[in-house]
């Protein structure tokens, strides 16, 4: 994810925006971010966590699949992509907590940190490298084959059924 909030004007660009016009839709995300979180916490917990990352996995891949095969206005691409994001960044915390409980919460929440924050440290530097050697196709392609295996990832967890308590509302 920070691939995209680096190289975000960029790839709106290429995708035929104007720099203003990129602008004014790369300032979508945050609202897109806030209004998913609102909702989320609406529902109050009536869903387990691994349903959230399920939903929050999909609005991401499908943001990024919209904007790399441009099929619709990027706008569009943006919000599903920035509300996934920021029900993501909710799911991120909990889905753990639900599968492996409190007494292991804060440790594993510490391992789970290292691998993410290396990625996301050198997600920027791959980005670029891939936007000036293949191109910002080939870039937003990449990216979005990597949301639909989050995607993936994300709903082979809730088919497992690997978590502590059912998969069912509160």
């Amino acid at each position: 994810m920070t691939m995209i909030s680096v190289h975000l004007l960029t790839l709106l660009q290429a995708r035929g925006l104007g720099l203003s016009e990129a602008v004014a839709v790369g300032a979508l995300l945050g609202p897109a971010q806030v209004a998913a979180r609102l909702v989320e916490m609406a529902g109050r917990g009536r869903h387990h966590p691994a349903w959230t990352m399920l939903f929050a996995t999909g609005c991401v891949a499908l943001g990024l699949a919209l904007l790399a095969l441009g099929l619709v206005l990027p706008a569009l691409a943006i919000l599903f992509y920035g509300a996934g994001n920021g029900i993501f960044s909710i799911a991120r915390g909990a889905l753990p907590l639900a599968i492996f409980g409190p007494e292991r919460y804060p440790s594993l929440m510490g391992q789970l940190a290292r691998p993410s924050l290396l990625a996301q440290a050198a997600a920027p530097m791959i980005g670029g490298a891939l936007i000036v050697g293949q191109g910002p196709a080939v870039t937003l392609a990449v990216i979005a084959i990597l949301g639909a295996l989050n995607l993936g990832l994300s709903a082979l967890l809730l088919a497992l059924g690997c978590h502590r308590e059912a998969l069912a509302p509160a």
